[in-house]
């Protein structure tokens, strides 16, 4: 007899299977989707249905029962809708404290009043792209990846700031790509200048 959380691994892994064997689509791709539904909210929520469609959308095909599953599981309060952040978390892991604090650190760099949000204006000029893993690949340009950096913020974002919660889930679908502490340190320090 399978237990629950066998059985959210199992989902868990085919997911993962699912975004790992497309190219295109990553953690980031399907974050930034839900981001885009019109119920997503400030509570970085949005409802089973859109959350279903953005599965489908990044060629994830789920069984019925799994489907149910992992509704009935991610919907614990039955108010009809997915915390995005709490998925994502499951298919990805949390940054260990190394790779936080570098993250948090580049963060602050921008967030000089503590106020809890920067803007892409603090960072226009210092953005540094030369170790970004699709520039290294070949697949875009320095110039293609910061553009594709502001946009992945921008997807139904309408206040124009980027909140410390929502850096850290950016980053943390980033360290999710890369093994070694020790790169995800240097990248994230060369990328925002830092010391």
């Amino acid at each position: 007899m399978i237990t629950p959380q066998e059985q959210l691994d199992i989902i868990i892994k085919k997911i993962k299977s699912y975004l790992n064997s497309k190219s295109q689509t990553t953690i980031r791709t399907l974050g930034k989707t839900f981001r885009g539904f019109e119920s997503f909210d400030e509570k970085c929520r949005i409802d089973k249905d859109e959350f279903l469609i953005g599965l489908k959308q990044n060629g994830v095909v789920l069984t019925k029962f799994q489907t149910d599953f992992l509704l009935n599981y991610l919907d614990r309060n039955r108010d009809g809708s997915i915390d995005v952040a709490e998925f994502l978390y499951l298919i990805r892991g949390s940054p260990n404290e190394n790779r936080l604090e570098v993250i948090v650190q580049a963060f602050k760099k921008f967030d000089k009043d503590n106020l809890g949000f920067i803007v892409a204006d603090d960072f226009k000029g210092i953005f540094n792209a030369k170790n970004h893993p699709k520039v290294t690949r070949g697949e875009l340009t320095e110039d293609q990846a910061y553009i594709e950096f502001l946009q992945y913020f921008k997807e139904g974002n309408k206040s124009g700031r980027i909140t410390l919660n929502e850096w850290k889930e950016y980053y943390a679908a980033v360290s999710a790509d890369i093994e070694s502490d020790e790169n995800f340190i240097i990248l994230i320090k060369e990328t925002w200048r830092l010391k």
